[in-house]
């Protein structure tokens, strides 16, 4: 341990040539310094550390030669082994030496595609907030789902099918809900919390999906005039869908793709590696491309309801994925819980760019090749 706190003090060693190369499929990769990345020194590296410890936890109980996949190139657990063991030793120190931490032992590499695009889609989600009770009332009439026994990867019933009744009386309902359109956001969210008329709240997270392509419905309503093409975010599509209970279903059923829960102990939001989510510190990536655990370096802008943009670059944990998150440059950024993080993530649609923090060990063997 006196070694690894005494390394954890010193800048490792490393070539002074920076690293260019392509991934296995359509990605690149170019070495950069920290002082390319904007802002970088007023980021919250305490924060994106203790969510980096969550994905360390994670590596600790898998298989040391177990690849994590990604298009990076052959990526092992125990190749995190050094990294993680140094992270858990700075996590109760401060800011300042939290920083040091990224800095001494992970090297930046900017992403793009084989062609050069830097530049990719960044969007943010919550964890939703619904009211909903045990039972089927009059006011609680919809249904959330858990996972079909006869669920496989072929496609199942489509949204139109599963709201038309077609799995009802299965004792596959395990809460029922108030709002249509609140449940349709929650299958997009993938977790929410339900409060029950007792005032009590309970859990329920991703268990699986019907196995059809997410295809987002703004489209589709500026297609027919409901909304126009330069005002098209959540929050004005959950507004319309709320005013325009009529048309409303037809329009949420153009989305086949459909989302089963299951009730959760956690106290917390668990993302697809299995680890807790920090708000403003976990992302969502496409892990064809990008491997679970990785520090990223976010560069893009925020807006808010009157589309006023403003720089928004902080450090996230790859740590969750989705069936809309599809690309080398893509992110989907997990904002929280309340009303705060529901309007950050509403209005969250913004282009921009990212560099993975790839612990020195990998970048020095990836340098031999």
């Amino acid at each position: 341990m006196r070694l690894v706190i005494l390394l954890l003090f010193l800048t490792s060693c490393f070539s002074s040539s920076k690293l260019s190369f392509n991934g296995k499929g359509n990605i690149s990769f170019k070495e950069v310094s920290y002082s390319d990345l904007e802002n970088w020194d007023k980021a919250n590296h305490q924060k994106a550390l203790q969510a980096f410890n969550h994905s360390c936890n994670k590596f600790a109980t898998m298989p040391q030669k177990k690849l994590i996949g990604g298009q990076i190139g052959n990526i092992f657990v125990k190749d995190f082994r050094d990294v993680c063991e140094i992270g858990d030793v700075v996590r109760s120190m401060n800011k300042v030496q939290a920083k040091n931490f990224f800095e001494n032992w992970f090297r930046p590499l900017k992403v793009a595609t084989r062609i050069g695009r830097t530049k990719g889609l960044f969007t943010g989600y919550y964890e939703a907030s619904l009211k909903g009770n045990i039972r089927k009332t009059e006011k609680y009439r919809y249904p959330i789902y858990k996972v079909p026994s006869d669920l496989s990867y072929e496609p199942y019933f489509s949204r139109e099918e599963i709201e038309s009744g077609i799995l009802a009386g299965k004792g596959l309902e395990i809460l029922y809900v108030d709002n249509i359109v609140e449940l349709f956001f929650l299958h997009i969210q993938g977790s929410g919390r339900v409060e029950l008329p007792d005032g009590s709240n309970v859990r329920v997270s991703y268990a699986g999906r019907n196995n059809y392509p997410y295809s987002s419905i703004g489209g589709y309503m500026v297609d027919m005039g409901y909304i126009s093409a330069d005002n098209v975010n959540a929050k004005t599509i959950m507004k319309w869908l709320n005013d325009n209970p009529q048309k409303a279903v037809n329009v949420m059923n153009q989305n086949a793709a459909y989302t089963f829960f299951e009730l959760s102990k956690n106290e917390y939001v668990v993302g697809a590696q299995n680890v807790p989510l920090t708000a403003m510190h976990s992302i969502a990536i496409d892990n064809d491309f990008i491997p679970y655990g990785l520090p990223i370096w976010v560069e893009t802008h925020m807006k808010d309801s009157k589309k006023r943009k403003k720089p928004f670059n902080n450090l996230f944990i790859a740590q969750d994925t989705g069936s809309a998150i599809k690309g080398a440059v893509r992110g989907d950024i997990f904002f929280g819980f309340g009303k705060a993080a529901q309007d950050n993530a509403s209005y969250m649609a913004s282009k921009g760019e990212y560099y993975l923090l790839i612990p020195v060990n990998i970048v020095d063997n990836l340098r031999k090749k």
